[in-house]
């Protein structure tokens, strides 16, 4: 999943002050136009936190791709504004291809959906609470590289107001499937051709997003996603696992069914979608 990266705008060229003598007066340069800070707003109580399969880094290398491009699409769907993605995004996701999608094809293309759509606008209601990610596998075949995601969305509520929070706003007095809010996420992606320079420092801290670019030159070229109970659309031949992949997500489910079908149905008080800090996070900005 690829997005277009929030602070990737190009920079206006900064006026040249010719000073004509000392003591004339000069303009100072206008400051660059302020970037939207993702996790703030309608997400400023919720968080992102993720964990991988034994031997997975998730601070150096791929892994830091898929945080960025997958924590930016959420970001920006439902803040409803492409301008809240991670820096970088822009230049690091390919355009969908065809840009209009034809939503008959079964399977859909693996590129038709690799920009978030915020057409809808933002959320109606604040999130809150914490959802949590889980890198299921990485497999490269030279500059080659997918990862498969689960997602657990379950853990997040939207505060509806009087003190009440709801997993699902639109019906939150219907009974849900205990395997609704999860999901796989398929990511296909182009590593940057092996050059000299240094790689990014570590990527992990207390901030919740980045402040600088860590697609690094990575490409994302496909995504996709499924949940258990979606019975509709065919596996796109270039991920054949996905039903395996999909079972695995509910298997790995850090929360028995019971508790999942008790988050997603009904009012909660807030106690039920804590809100924890982000993990493994990202690095504070460097002051300037």
């Amino acid at each position: 999943m690829s997005a277009t990266r929030r602070v990737s705008r190009a920079l206006a060229t900064l006026p040249v002050v010719m000073m004509a003598a000392i003591g004339c007066s000069h303009s100072e340069p206008a400051p660059p136009p302020l970037s939207k800070v993702p996790w703030t707003g309608l997400l400023a109580q919720e968080r992102e936190v993720w964990s991988a399969e034994p031997g997975i880094d998730l601070v150096t290398g791929p892994a830091v791709v898929i945080r960025a491009y997958l924590e930016s699409r959420m970001v920006a769907s439902q803040m409803g504004d492409i301008d809240y993605v991670y820096p970088g995004f822009k230049h690091a996701v390919a355009p969908n291809d065809p840009a209009e999608p034809d939503y008959s094809l079964n399977p859909p293309p693996v590129t038709f959906n690799l920009w978030p759509d915020p057409s809808g606008g933002p959320s109606r209601y604040p999130g809150v609470g914490t959802s949590r990610s889980h890198i299921l596998r990485i497999d490269t075949s030279g500059r080659q590289v997918t990862a498969v995601v689960c997602v657990w969305d379950y853990g997040t509520a939207y505060d509806i107001g009087d003190g009440r929070y709801s997993n699902d706003p639109t019906n939150p007095l219907g009974t849900h499937n205990p395997d609704g809010g999860i999901f796989a996420q398929w990511v296909a992606m182009t590593a940057p051709a092996p050059d000299t320079s240094p790689p990014l420092p570590p990527q992990r801290g207390p901030a919740p997003a980045p402040t600088t670019d860590v697609f690094d030159g990575w490409r994302i070229v496909g995504y996709a996603i499924h949940g258990p109970t979606d019975t509709l659309r065919l596996a796109p031949p270039q991920w054949p696992t996905r039903q395996a992949d999909t079972n695995a997500c509910v298997t790995k489910a850090p929360d028995p069914p019971q508790r999942r079908v008790f988050l997603a149905d009904g009012v909660h008080p807030r106690s039920d979608f804590p809100t924890q800090p982000p993990y493994p996070g990202w690095p504070i900005a460097n002051p300037a």
